[in-house]
């Protein structure tokens, strides 16, 4: 990633509501800038939970294996958890829970912590007064039917909120999970954030960034895409959100020489 872009970031935090299991590729992108990561999904710690028995986060907080576990460049340094360490998949009242773990990523020497909390994301993202000067929304692989949050966190309201917690030339990494379920018209100023969600691309990394058009929101808040990272329900796009765009900017689709490619 270009280091102007990165620099933005330092001291900031990165917000990954509905997670799951999806940890490595934020914490390595945006790591060791980004120094406080929240994941939030109502799975963690309960035991049994059918959203995430299959890779151990259901497993009580206390027993958790360190996220970081097997790499070489981070020491972890404290664990601390707080709230009951384990919750009952089928209490849908949930109880938050947060296990926080702090590492020293070894070449730059900087300390990173990484929180996994169980609940919901409204919920988190309303009450933990430490979720806020957002360098990255990350938000992926999510859905409105069966076995998905429906939460439509790129609802203009909710992506409102979103916004005003970023930081000036924040990011928001998505697929587009949930901007546009079914029942609702493909239409609205942000609609080039779910362009390709459920759709099978052809395009190269290069080719879709070249193909996401830049737009101004209502609030003045300037969308430009700047990178890919992989696939979940469609080609995850990032998006570079400048808040203070001159009016003579607005409208105008503009390139970025700074791309992201994972």
């Amino acid at each position: 990633m270009d280091r102007e872009i990165l620099e933005r970031f330092n001291n900031s935090k990165l917000f990954y509501p509905c997670s799951g299991n999806d940890l490595k590729i934020p914490i390595e992108l945006f790591s060791p800038y980004v120094t406080d990561f929240w994941f939030v999904d109502r799975g963690y710690f309960s035991r049994g939970h059918s959203d995430t028995k299959d890779y151990r986060f259901d497993v009580l907080a206390d027993k958790q294996r360190s996220v970081l576990y097997a790499d070489r460049q981070y020491k972890l340094l404290n664990t601390e958890i707080n709230g009951l360490p384990n919750w009952h998949p089928g209490d849908k009242d949930i109880t938050p829970c947060i296990l926080s773990e702090t590492y020293r990523h070894i070449q730059s020497n900087r300390e990173v912590t990484i929180h996994r909390r169980r609940g919901y994301g409204f919920s988190a993202f309303r009450d933990e007064k430490e979720i806020d000067k957002l360098g990255v929304f990350f938000y992926r692989g999510d859905s409105f039917g069966e076995g998905g949050s429906g939460n439509l966190w790129l609802k203009p309201d909710r992506l409102d909120k979103v916004c005003n917690k970023l930081i000036d030339g924040g990011l928001i990494v998505s697929d587009g999970s949930d901007g546009c379920p079914r029942h609702r018209k493909n239409r609205g100023i942000y609609k080039e954030l779910w362009k390709y969600h459920q759709k099978e691309v052809s395009q190269c990394p290069e080719e879709l960034i070249k193909d996401m058009k830049s737009f101004t929101d209502r609030e003045g808040r300037r969308f430009s895409c700047i990178g890919y990272v992989g696939r979940k329900y469609g080609p995850t796009m990032i998006w570079q959100v400048h808040k203070k765009c001159p009016i003579w900017q607005r409208g105008v689709v503009s390139s970025c020489s700074s791309q992201i490619f994972i």
